[in-house]
This record gives structure tokens, sequence and C-alpha cells, in this order.
């Protein structure tokens, strides 16, 4: 066949299949118009049209009147029940959050709402080893950091170096949830009990069970853990501090504990759930509770078995806030850790000292800012960044500086 006649029937069997294609396009629009017009007339209401009426107002209960951060998941749990109520029908966390939520938040009313979603990654600042993780409120906090501005830097930090439990914190408060570590940095929930602050997306890793074996276990830091009210959390609350049965007849142990942990469960019980008023969603609940038994009363077993939990997340952000200082306060956590004389001593010298100092700084400071700059001082730096290119820009200028004050040193 010749190329000429080759190249002829491809033009018209591509003119005919574009004929065939758009015709074919053109019947299955109209058929599918067909089908969508009965329900486009009946009355159905969907949630794109009542989720500017539904969202604000769940956003405000659910963070207080707009004074603490929501994630994600909180406001879901705020907004599910009235969206039920308006449409008849039960909306999915999935499409909640990466559809009509998402599409909400670009509205100008929405631009102020604070609510936060897990980091999905890190910034990695040269030169300087800043790491931010990049979730909502990490990169808000970025951004308003002020560029530029001098942050008294020089000063030395007033703070007793420490790391580590001793003389730092006196409990560790095991969180389920990653979600609440935002809610809990606008409180200074930590800071203000003297907590360190444990987290894991569903059941414990590795990691997380060697810490508490070394600190809770050995080291005696009382172990505090929060989970749902499911037959899940239990097994959380269960497998952080010990090793299931499950686990050893399937040979599946991947760490084995050291030490024995008295845990507290501050998880959500049967009766906080009454307390709180907190509204149950359905769930498929599967095996049983021979391993919890001791943990779990037979109301709550009962509850349970119904295809009932109840999730942290059914907590507004205030609500949860006032729920675990609660908790704390029955366990025992109320007064400020304070150190040993020894301790108290040795940091109250260094203290003073950091006082003095940082007055001598500060004169410093005060005569650099009526110095005259050198006339070559941005040559100098090029010439310097050019031989040393790996340089932080400052890094070269704080050398430019050391030799200016070296020959002019009496």
């Amino acid at each position: 066949m010749s190329g000429s006649l080759s190249a002829d029937l491809e033009t018209i069997v591509t003119g005919v299949t574009k004929k065939w294609t758009k015709q074919r396009k053109a019947e299955e629009r109209d058929s599918r118009a067909r089908f969508r017009r009965p329900s486009m007339y009946s009355g159905r209401v969907n949630f794109t049209d009542v989720a500017s009426e539904i969202l604000p107002a769940a956003y405000a209960k659910a963070s207080g009147g707009g004074t603490l951060p929501v994630a994600n998941r909180q406001l879901f749990y705020a907004a599910r029940g009235p969206f039920q109520e308006k449409t008849g029908r039960e909306i999915e966390y999935g499409y909640f959050a990466q559809n009509l939520l998402r599409k909400y938040l670009q509205r100008p009313e929405a631009a102020s709402w604070k609510v936060t979603a897990d980091p999905r990654g890190t910034l990695i600042e040269p030169h300087t080893g800043i790491r931010v993780p990049v979730g909502t409120l990490e990169i808000d906090s970025y951004l308003e950091g002020g560029w530029g501005q001098d942050r008294r830097d020089l000063q030395l930090d007033q703070g007793c170096p420490t790391r580590g439990p001793r003389d730092r914190y006196r409990a560790i408060l095991y969180i389920e949830k990653e979600g609440f570590n935002e809610l809990a940095r606008a409180v200074r929930l930590a800071e203000r009990y003297d907590l360190a602050i444990l987290s894991c997306k569903g059941q414990s890793v590795v990691a997380a069970r060697k810490l508490v074996d070394r600190l809770c276990g050995g080291g005696g830091i009382p172990l505090f853990v929060l989970h749902d009210f499911d037959k899940y959390g239990f097994s959380i609350f269960q497998n952080l501090v010990s090793v299931s049965c499950a686990a050893e007849d399937g040979e599946r142990v991947a760490y084995v504990f050291k030490n024995e942990i008295q845990a507290v469960d501050l998880g959500l019980r049967l009766l906080d759930v009454e307390e709180w008023k907190l509204k149950p969603e359905r769930c498929r609940f599967t095996g049983d509770f021979d391993l919890y038994d001791d943990n779990v009363t037979d109301a709550e077993k009962a509850f349970l078995r119904k295809g009932q939990r109840v999730e942290l997340n059914a907590f507004t952000s205030p609500d949860f806030v006032a729920f675990v200082e609660k908790k704390l306060k029955v366990a025992g956590i109320r007064e400020k850790l304070v150190p040993d004389n020894k301790t108290l001593g040795d940091a109250y010298r260094r203290a003073h000292a950091i006082a003095e100092i940082n007055g001598l700084v500060k004169a410093a400071r005060t005569r650099a800012a009526g110095l005259t700059l050198p006339r070559t001082l941005r040559a100098a730096l090029k010439k310097s960044l050019k031989e040393h290119p790996e340089k932080p820009w400052d890094a070269a200028l704080y050398e430019i500086a050391l030799k200016v004050r070296r020959r002019c040193a009496p």
C-alpha cells in the first residue's frame, strides 16, 4: 500500500471515528440528564445546599466561639448531626473533610478559622537547622514569624538546660490521636501541668513502647492514657504497656517489655459519655473483651456490643480541655514541679550569671548601634562568599566583624 493511500485511509477513519465519538458522548449526556431530572426536581436537599448554614455554627460550637483550634474530625462531629437533620442523610467523613470543608475554607468568611490537619511533611531551612512540620498551625506560625525582626537572640536563654523527665516533667500523657496536639499547644496544657505529651495514630509504635518502658517502668514516671470509648481504645491502652496474648500466640511480638508499667486509664468511659452528653456513632463490633475484663464494666461491654462507639473527637475544643484537666486533677496532677535543693541552688547560680551576662550584652548592643559601617563591607562579604559558597552570609559577616574588632582593639 502506498504512503498516500495509507494516509488517505487514516484521514477517513479518523474523521468517522470523531463523528461517532461526538455523537455517542452527546447521547450519554442526554441519558444522564434524563436520569438526573427526577432527582433535580424531587426536593432533595444536598449537603452543599446547607453547608453555609451549618458549618459556621458548627465551627463556633467546636472552637468555643473561635477561641481555640479545631481538628477536621472535631468539626465533622459538630456538623454531622445538623447535616443529617437538614438532608435526611448521614454525611461521610471523607467527603466532609476532602470536599465540602476544603471548598468552604476558601471562602472569605472562613479565612480566620483555625481548622487543623495532621502535618504531612517538613520544611527544612538551610543553615539554621529549623524544621517546620507542614501542618496548618505550624505553617501559620512560621509565616507570622516576622522575618528580619530583631528577636534579641544575642541574649542567653534564661531556662535551666534539662533533657528528659528529670527536673522537667512529672508525668507522660499518651493521647491515642495526633489531632489534639495543636489544641494542647494552644492552651499550654503540657506547660501548665508539667506533662510530656506522647501521641500516635492508633496503636502505639515500638518506639513509643520502648519510651514508656524505660521512663515509666524503669524510671518511675507516671503514665496517663487518653483513648476513645471503643474496643480498639481499650486495646490501645493495654498494648502500650504489655504484650497481648494474640501477639504472643501469633509470634508477632514487636517489643518485649523489660519492666512492669502501672498506667492510669484516663480514656473515655460510659460515665463520661453520659456526663458530657456525647453522641455515639455506629460501628462494627467483632470479637470480645476477654483480655480487657478487668478494665471494662458490664454496662460498657453491653453498650459497645450494640455496635456503638464514642470518639474523643466528639468533644468540642473547650470541653476536651475541661475533660482532660478534670481527669488529671482526679489522678493527682495538681501542683507544679519544683526540683530538689541541689538542682534549685545550681539553677539559681546559673540564672544569676546569665542575668549579668545579658546586661553586658545589652550594653554591647547599644555601642554597636552607633557604629559606622565600613565602605568596603559589601565587597568584602561578596568576596568571602565566593571563596566559601557553603557558608551562610551572616556567618561570613561575623568573621568580617571579628577581624575589624581585633584590628581596632586596644
